[in-house]
C-alpha cells in the first residue's frame, strides 16, 4: 500500500518561508481566535469549541517540506 499524504488546506496559502512552520501558524491563528472570543464574547462554549478545533487543526496540518 502506498502512504497517502494528508490533505493540506493551509499549506498552499502560506508563503514558502512559513511552510516549514505550518503547525505553528495554525496554532497561532487558533490562539488569537480563542483570545478574541474570550475578550469579545459572553459564551465560553464558543471558546471551548475554538480551542478544540485548533487542537485538531494542529494535529491534522502537516508541516511543509524544507528545501535542502
Amino acid at each position: 500500500m502506498s502512504q497517502k499524504k494528508p490533505i493540506s488546506l493551509i499549506l498552499p496559502l502560506l508563503p514558502a518561508k512559513l511552510r516549514p512552520k505550518a503547525k505553528a501558524v495554525v496554532a497561532a491563528v487558533g490562539a488569537l481566535a480563542g483570545v478574541a472570543v474570550l475578550v469579545a464574547g459572553d459564551q465560553p462554549e464558543v471558546a471551548v469549541v475554538i480551542n478544540a478545533l485548533t487542537a485538531l487543526g494542529v494535529y491534522a496540518q502537516p508541516n511543509g517540506e524544507t528545501a535542502e
